[in-house]
């Protein structure tokens, strides 16, 4: 569950960027704002589903 409400967070911050992007440009306060948003759930999403992934050596 958790996942697909992150999943769906990171589609819907993707979708936003490329709209402010289209509005604003790459280099507008607002869009560089969402761009950092966007990696900060990008990365959290990736942190969460590693520690899943990681299986003990011994």
């Amino acid at each position: 569950m958790y996942t697909d409400v992150m999943l769906q967070r990171i589609e819907d911050a993707r979708q936003l960027l490329y709209q402010m992007e289209q509005q604003y440009g790459l280099r507008h306060p607002r869009v560089l704002k969402q761009s950092m948003e966007l990696d900060e759930l990008l990365n959290r999403y990736y942190r969460s589903t590693y520690r899943k992934n990681v299986k003990p050596i011994a």
